[in-house]
């Protein structure tokens, strides 16, 4: 996957891929069919490294059934269920209420070309662990301290992970609908981006860029990645850490993204969203994917 990644990487950069094709282009239009079902594997992976080593890592991991539930001539509206939630972590609290998660449906409308226009019933995200979160508070309603109480503070901090990740997950997966680009052209759209290191959003540059058409097997490859203000990064950081002036090279933030689009039925195969943030000799990480789920026909015995 991380190989994956850097090709893409390295593609977005590369003025000159794919020229001769320069002509070609792609606009990204949903024409999904009334009663389709598609699912997938989204992820979302937390890790830090000092220099090479990794010093944490936690990865939350569910499943989502996409269902066109209603198709008009102005709109199509998809039902979405994520179920099967799982966590890679090594706070017993946080597994267990990962591991009592109920299935949740939530439905959206978009427009014809596949454009969010809203969600129907979004709020129904909190009822995933609504049943859990007493269960697993339990244990501290008579415990008093710190540790304690930074306990309490990581599992409510967990159940809004997890609501957040679900619908931004919808988002993640139609952000390209909707909009054309021109094989190795660079679009450049103004953005905001958010820092665990700053206390407002700081002002940047997504760079896109479509890198391939595979015509053969009917797939195309969009990928981005974000460049923020320096001078901008630089005062908010200084403001938020209160120092007088940060090292040239102590701090930096990437962050990436690609979607991988099966052209001939207008359902993405992969996507990704990457943020990385590097602070002296510390790197802290988030990696969002969403994987297709190929059919799998039962057998018959």
């Amino acid at each position: 996957m991380r190989k994956i990644i850097s090709e893409f990487i390295v593609c977005l950069f590369s003025l000159s891929a794919f020229a001769a094709e320069s002509d070609s282009s792609v606009v990204f239009k949903a024409s999904f069919l009334k009663n389709e079902l598609q699912s997938y594997e989204i992820s979302r992976t937390l890790y830090s490294l000092q220099k090479k080593d990794t010093t944490s890592y936690e990865r939350i991991c569910f499943r989502a059934d996409v269902y066109v539930k209603d198709s008009t001539e102005n709109y199509n509206v998809l039902l979405w269920r994520f179920s099967k939630f799982s966590i890679n972590t090594d706070d017993q609290q946080l597994k267990q209420l990962i591991e009592l998660a109920k299935p949740v449906e939530i439905s959206c409308r978009i427009s014809k070309p596949g454009v969010l226009m809203e969600f129907l019933d979004g709020e129904k995200v909190s009822t995933c662990l609504e049943e859990a979160l007493p269960q697993v508070l339990a244990p501290f309603a008579n415990q008093q301290g710190s540790i304690a109480h930074a306990q309490v503070a990581r599992i409510y901090d967990m159940r809004e992970t997890l609501e957040t990740l679900m619908l931004r997950s919808v988002n993640l997966f139609l952000q390209v609908y909707g909009l054309g680009y021109t094989l190795g052209e660079i679009v450049d759209v103004p953005t905001e981006v958010n820092s665990q290191f700053t206390s407002k959003p700081i002002k940047g540059i997504t760079r896109k860029k479509l890198t391939k058409i595979d015509s053969d097997n009917h797939l195309a490859i969009l990928s981005s990645a974000t460049f923020l203000d320096n001078n901008e990064l630089k005062r908010a950081l200084k403001e938020y850490l209160h120092l007088d002036s940060i090292p040239q090279g102590y701090f930096n933030q990437e962050n990436m993204g690609s979607v991988v689009m099966d052209l001939a039925t207008s359902w993405p195969l992969w996507t990704f969203e990457q943020r990385e943030t590097k602070t002296g000799d510390n790197k802290y990480g988030e990696l969002v994917e969403i994987q297709y789920i190929p059919y799998e026909k039962p057998s018959v015995k």
